[in-house]
């Protein structure tokens, strides 16, 4: 009763299975099939689970029963298949087709993408050290003091750094046109800016409010030192209309360059009444006692963002430059596989806000597969770059050893020490499930990291040595490796599921 299996690999990394079901196989199976529904089959004459085979044959139906056993054997011989092939599976297959006599089953198996990375160690790339400016801290400094900070109602015109409540609109002025613009075709082009306003009449709106409170200064109004300077000392009930100019490096491409008429109403004016920046304001913000332990954590706090800022920077640089030279071949099931969790993920937001499902889609007017038409090119793009990252990770040889994972687990909880309960509770999580998962997965991106800027600045450690090194070190099983950069399908999972064929 041995299947008869053939395969066959396409060029998306997708293994055709097809496997033939001896008949003497699928008549067993109808055997012991024909057994089960006997119990639940009255026929007169017969006690219940009693009926002859043949007599269940002909009430039932053979065709009906085949088709029957088919389904309760169908998972079992795709397993043995697959654990007979052995392939290497990435997400779960799909049941194609099936032809009943002889019994002929066919399966789409997705495989693990291959990924072959281009001459990355030849890559190189100056990194500069993060260092946090004294202005960055007095920025800091003053966003505490604004915290703390007491509004008095003020009867007089507006001051620079006063608090104001304003209503009005602003809005873009029409570009000119371009002096190579030829005379004849002016009149046509302003008919069709004409439509456009006509047809996108708040697409030229940018900013349009019944009240909103702004502190009168440029470092903290996005439109800039001239809507401040236009603002300052106007009182309270008056209105202005004027133009701003925004400058040629202004943030926003789109406004560089451009005018804009702006409409306001002054309907409060408030004093800002600052806490000096003393010891007593450190006091405020917690557990410091003096200006400078704030100032102290304020700098090390912004290092430490900056630093992880310039460490996903770097990685990003890095996928980038691997996806130009990488050459990829993945099934498309994987690109499935990433909808899946963009789906999930949008799911749960969408149900955290409040609303059912169901009654989101109804609301939206939308369908489930569109949504997933539309995470499609950021899922592929997803996709790509974590198999490149992946692909550097095995290349590179890095994993994360049992040492590291209880180094790492002593610098979390080393600030627990004195409560010995909290301690052991905290070292169980990280041992195991999701708390392993997440630190696992962060040592290891740190020494992808480290390894990527090694490589950049030439000091990446010589490959063969590295093969050396595993060689020696194979008897230790590492606890994780470049899986944790991404979640895949495991392959026992998709051994277990079967997907069904969509019904035409």
């Amino acid at each position: 009763m041995t299947l008869k299996i053939q395969t066959e690999q396409d060029d998306q990394r997708q293994l055709l299975m097809t496997i033939e079901v001896p008949e003497d196989r699928v008549e067993k199976q109808m055997q012991v099939t024909a057994r089960k529904l006997a119990k639940e089959v009255s026929i007169p004459g017969f006690r219940r689970g009693k009926v002859p085979y043949q007599v269940l044959v002909k009430r039932l139906g053979r065709d009906a029963l085949r088709t029957e056993a088919v389904e309760d054997m169908l998972q079992s011989v795709f397993t043995e298949a697959l654990d007979e092939v052995d392939p290497d599976i990435y997400a779960p297959a799909n049941f194609d087709d099936m032809q009943m006599e002889p019994l002929v089953l066919k399966f789409t198996v997705p495989l693990t993408p291959e990924v072959t990375l281009g001459n990355y160690r030849e890559l190189r790339k100056e990194i500069e050290p993060v260092e946090i400016s004294d202005e960055a801290i007095a920025q800091a400094l003053e966003r505490i003091q604004t915290q703390h900070q007491q509004l008095e109602d003020a009867d007089r015109p507006i001051a620079s750094g006063d608090m104001v409540t304003l209503s009005g609109k602003g809005e873009l002025l029409p570009q000119e046109e371009t002096e190579e613009a030829e005379t004849e075709t002016a009149e046509s082009t302003e008919e069709t800016e004409a439509t456009d306003s006509h047809e996108h009449p708040d697409e030229n709106v940018i900013f349009n409010t019944e009240s909103v409170d702004l502190v009168m200064d440029a470092k903290q109004i996005f439109w800039g030192q001239d809507f401040v300077d236009n603002v300052v000392g106007m009182a309270a009930g008056d209105e202005k209309t004027f133009t701003v100019t925004f400058p040629e490096d202004f943030d926003e491409e789109d406004l560089a360059g451009r005018d804009a008429t702006f409409t306001v109403n002054v309907l409060n004016v408030r004093s800002r009444i600052l806490p000096p920046l003393d010891d007593e304001l450190a006091k405020l913000e917690g557990t410091f006692e003096t200006l400078d332990e704030l100032r102290d954590s304020i700098r090390e706090e912004l290092q430490s963002n900056a630093e992880g800022e310039a460490k996903n920077e770097l990685i990003e640089g890095m996928i980038d430059d691997l996806l130009e030279s990488a050459t990829l071949v993945y099934p498309p099931a994987a690109v499935e596989v990433e909808i899946d969790g963009m789906m999930d993920n949008f799911k749960n937001q969408v149900t955290r806000a409040g609303w059912s499902w169901e009654d989101f889609l109804q609301l939206q007017s939308a369908q489930e597969d569109t949504l997933r038409d539309n995470f499609r090119s950021g899922a592929e793009e997803q996709l790509k770059r974590q198999l490149v990252l992946r692909q550097f990770i095995f290349d590179e040889k890095l994993r994360v050893t049992e040492e590291d994972i209880n180094a790492a687990i002593d610098e979390r909880t080393g600030q627990f020490s004195d409560n010995e309960a909290l301690l052991a509770g905290m070292r169980d999580y990280y041992k195991s499930g999701p708390g392993f998962d997440m630190l696992s997965s962060e040592v290891l991106m740190e020494k992808a990291y480290a390894r990527i800027e090694a490589v950049l600045t030439g000091n990446a450690p010589d490959l063969a040595e590295l093969d050396e090194e595993t060689a020696v070190d194979a008897a230790e099983e590492p606890v994780a490796e470049a899986e944790e950069v991404e979640e895949v399908a495991e392959a026992d999972d998709a051994a277990d599921e079967v997907v069904e064929p969509e019904k035409e």
